[in-house]
């Protein structure tokens, strides 16, 4: 899923270098001692042979140059090859001070100007790689090289100019690694994070992998998904996910779905990359299924993303047919019918650059999504950025700014619930070694930060997109207080429209999800054999940022009562208003469902008023929920009508809230 190959500079060391002249070579007018020359010989042609095979392969050469450069440390062509080891290797930062070696000894020596800005903004040091990049301008002027990637300095050049801007005005953030808990000195990427914080899942290419195999191609270990969890003493220690998950080839963690049980995984089965589905129920991951046709294809699927309805899924690819470059953000929308993904659609030239673009994250809000980017106004390598959708198009990406973006690769973005904190994978000093989990914390931005200049200054934080609330709970069943497995419907009380789908553990009964403050929902929970529960939720966007339900269903059994709260009305009037929509729908779905099921809808008030007026108004509430569901095909016998009036309280009619309570519309089961 990852590839660690970051440009074709980096490899095939044979053809990349010819021998400068004027520096001292390795021959016996230079090196008097024959013994020392031989050996200093041996252990670069060994060197040359463990580079030519790349990946890990990098670390063995290493060793065996420094051997021979300790015979003889002011050979060029020898400081370029320690440089691109080092390139190649855990610390890439390390190769500047090689490859600045070479340039001092050998000024003329081809591409080595190239590799010096490059090795300089790995650094940040912005100006002194703009000087050597603008150096390999002028000398490649007339003949340009022959690799394509030495021709490429106006876009290392561009991305040097951004990186100094944004470096410039920092946000005001704080960026943390994960350390020794989660890191390791191999790449660890493609981190994950449950709606409620408490689980990461991420990708590492580590000696326990499953099999512990070496990847030929790449000559590192294959990829296997492993979860940490949080406790009170911090992160747990990483634990590859076992079989069906992790199998003795490449299993990469690319997405999850809200409810935190639903994981999207690479591999590759047939040697491309495609996407996979696997479901946790209990403690158990079901085996991993295929996204199907419309989003696997004979190239690249790297990673994905669903939408918090469950209704859209996002994902990278390289297709070429209707790609832009490289790897592309597409989405497919769900076909309910076909019960398959619908044909992909790029996301269109606003959002996809002629570069690469990978590791999408989709925002509870439904609108907004982060994802990394080799073009754009990246600082180097992917950098990572922000798009919100509004009115049918995508908004020019942001990029989120230093420090979160560094100049090496950035990837794998995702953020916690309230939009506090984000998680994702870096490369840069002072890491564990290759790519490492990296955690931000999102700051309040300072007075000062609100008069930058709008050139330099940086995305604002991502906390400043709209606040998530996590809803989390369990349902049971009523009678035995066992877990259930339902379906639950979040809904905008608003619109009526969908915001989040998912269900319930099989054993445990357990739910979460993360869904947009500052609205009114209806939450909706189903399963068969039961009668469907409604809650009425108002989040706010200041408030609470965490709510916990526990949802008892009733089995579909004669007597069987249910309170519908979210039908609304007039006030003093029986009027249903647009926002009981929703809850209409629910019902009718329960009667459609159930054939047979016949139903007694009735009215409840509060003690205010003569109970003439109470018994006439909660009447003529519960006709208007009826007159609806036979509007709309349900057969009128199966239902009854009735005004109950003050009579049944379900609480003291003596505060607004207690009132409010009395004041319901229920469902009763009169029979089957």
């Amino acid at each position: 899923m990852r590839m660690r190959a970051p440009s074709t500079l980096l490899l095939l060391l044979c053809t990349l270098l010819v021998r400068a002249q004027g520096n001292i070579p390795f021959d016996r007018d230079h090196i008097a001692d024959k013994a020392s020359l031989d050996a200093a010989l041996r252990a670069m042609q060994q060197a040359d042979k463990l580079a030519a095979a790349g990946g890990s392969a990098y670390a063995q050469a290493l060793p065996l140059y420094l051997q021979a450069h300790a015979v003889n440390p002011d050979n060029a062509e020898l400081n370029v090859r320690i440089g691109l080891c080092h390139l190649n290797g855990e610390q890439r930062h390390q190769a500047a001070e090689w490859f600045l070696r070479a340039a001092a000894l050998d000024p003329a020596m081809p591409r080595v100007h190239f590799l010096c800005g490059y090795a300089l903004q790995l650094n940040a040091q912005w100006d002194e790689a703009i000087a050597e990049f603008e150096d390999h301008k002028r000398r490649t002027a007339r003949n340009p090289d022959p690799e394509p990637t030495y021709n490429m300095a106006d876009k290392q050049l561009a991305e040097c100019r951004a990186g100094k801007a944004l470096a410039a005005a920092p946000a005001n953030v704080r960026v943390s690694n994960m350390g020794p808990d989660i890191n390791g000195p191999e790449s660890d990427y493609g981190v994950l994070l449950t709606a409620d914080g408490g689980t990461l899942f991420y990708t590492s290419r580590r000696a326990n992998s499953t099999g512990g195999r070496v990847n030929k191609a790449t000559n590192e270990y294959f990829e296997d998904v492993y979860a940490s969890t949080r406790g009170d003493q911090g992160w747990s220690v990483p634990a590859p996910l076992p079989a069906p998950v992790n199998t003795a080839i490449n299993d990469a963690s690319v997405g999850l779905f809200n409810d935190g049980r639903t994981l999207l995984i690479y591999r590759d089965v047939k040697g491309t990359g495609d996407l996979y589905e696997t479901r946790r129920t209990g403690q158990v991951w079901s085996e991993p299924v295929a996204l199907g046709a419309n989003v696997n294809t004979r190239y690249h699927e790297s990673s994905a993303w669903y939408s918090f309805d469950r209704q859209w899924l996002f994902f990278v690819s390289d297709r070429p047919e209707v790609g832009l470059g490289g790897q592309d953000i597409y989405r497919s929308r769900w076909d309910a019918a076909a019960q398959e993904w619908g044909p992909a659609e790029n996301l269109g030239p606003t959002i996809n650059s002629r570069f690469d673009e990978d590791g999408i994250f989709v925002h509870p809000d439904g609108r907004t999504i982060y994802f990394s980017s080799k073009g754009h106004n990246s600082m180097g390598g992917y950098d990572i950025f922000r798009s919100t959708l509004s009115g049918g198009q995508w908004s020019k990406p942001e990029n989120l700014g230093w420090p979160v973006n560094g100049p090496d690769d950035d990837l794998f973005f995702v953020l916690n619930a309230s939009g506090s904190t984000g998680y994702f994978s870096s490369v840069r000093p002072g890491g564990s070694g290759e790519d490492d989990v990296y955690q931000v914390d999102f700051l309040p931005d300072p007075a000062t930060q609100e008069t930058a200049s709008a050139a330099d200054a940086p995305t604002p934080a991502p906390a400043a997109t709209t606040a998530a609330v996590l809803v989390k709970g369990w349902v049971k069943d009523l009678r035995a207080l066992k877990g259930l497995e339902a379906d639950i419907d979040l809904m905008d009380l608003a619109d009526a429209s969908l915001v989040a789908r998912f269900q319930s553990d099989r054993e445990t009964g357990e739910f979460m999800a993360t869904v947009p403050a500052g609205r009114s929902y209806a939450l909706h929970v189903r399963a068969r054999g039961y009668l469907f529960h409604s809650q009425h939720i108002d989040v706010s966007a200041d408030g609470n940022l965490e709510l916990a339900l526990e949802v008892a269903l009733q089995p579909l059994e004669e007597g069987g009562i249910e309170v519908m709260r979210n039908l609304f009305f007039d006030r003093d009037k029986a009027d249903l208003q647009p926002s009981s929509l929703a809850e209409l729908a629910q019902l009718h779905g329960l009667l459609q469902d159930n054939p047979t099921l016949r139903l007694e809808v009735g009215g409840h008030t509060d003690a205010d008023g003569s109970a003439e007026h109470n018994d006439r108004l909660s009447q003529a509430r519960a006709q208007a929920v009826v007159d609806h569901l036979v509007a709309h095909g349900i057969a009128s016998d199966r239902l009854a009508v009735k005004g109950y009036g003050a009579s049944r309280p379900v609480a003291p009619n003596d505060t607004p809230e207690n009132k409010a309570r009395n004041r319901r519309t229920e469902i009763r089961i009169l029979g089957q």
